[in-house]
């Protein structure tokens, strides 16, 4: 089971070294950045209970969700609730029943046995399946960070570099070691690109360049 993380909710991440006139839109970043995860993490859970559908109930299912991926313990009701209002029961699989021994099986302890391994093995296989599609959740989780942290670093550009913002952004948002470390580096493989156009418009390159024609004329 992992540990979901104890990330503040918006209102309460830190604006230190934030300047005031960018308070207001810093604590709007923060909100939208909220919001996309919470509606990465609601459309995940819809397609988990779905597919799903045919081994669990759905209440038990989405118990299992928050299982398997690491959902932020003050973001998980608002996740739920979306979850649960965003729900198409109709459109969900009919469950398939387990097998059961039928008339004087049910009293051979052989029989009895067999079923109990099955139903063991079948509960095992569910946690397994979980797992595999909770990790391809925290990818569609982690693409959500990146381009929140891409357009949180693009607000506050003028102000701090890229790493800076990139490194403010994974602290309020508690990302694990682990995660931040793969958001940090896809985001970093983003923008580089514009960093390296950028370094075509630096003043500096043209006064080096004059600078070095002057020195070998004198």
């Amino acid at each position: 089971m992992l540990r979901a993380n104890l990330m503040n909710v918006p209102s309460r991440m830190s604006l230190r070294r934030i300047p005031t006139s960018l308070h207001l839109p810093v604590r709007m970043a923060y909100a939208g950045a909220w919001e996309a995860l919470v509606v990465t993490h609601t459309a995940q859970a819809l397609q988990f209970l779905c597919e799903f559908a045919s081994r669990l109930p759905v209440l038990e299912a989405l118990d299992l969700y928050f299982q398997v991926v690491a959902v932020p313990e003050a973001m998980q009701e608002t996740v739920r609730t979306r979850t649960l209002t965003g729900l198409e029961l109709e459109s969900l699989p009919a469950p398939t029943p387990m097998p059961e021994p039928q008339g004087w099986q049910r009293f051979r302890l052989q029989v009895l046995l067999e079923h109990q391994r099955y139903r063991r093995r079948y509960q095992e296989r569910t946690v397994q399946l979980a797992r595999m599609v909770g990790a391809r959740a925290a990818e569609a989780v982690i693409a959500t960070h990146v381009e929140n942290a891409i357009g949180f670093s693009g607000l506050l550009r003028a102000v701090m570099p890229v790493e800076q913002a990139t490194d403010h952004y994974l602290r309020e948002f508690s990302l694990s070691a682990g995660t931040a470390h793969m958001v940090w580096q896809r985001v970093q493989a983003r923008v580089a690109g514009e960093a390296l156009t950028a370094q075509y418009a630096d003043p500096v390159r043209p006064r080096i360049e004059e600078a070095a024609v002057e020195a070998a004329g004198g």
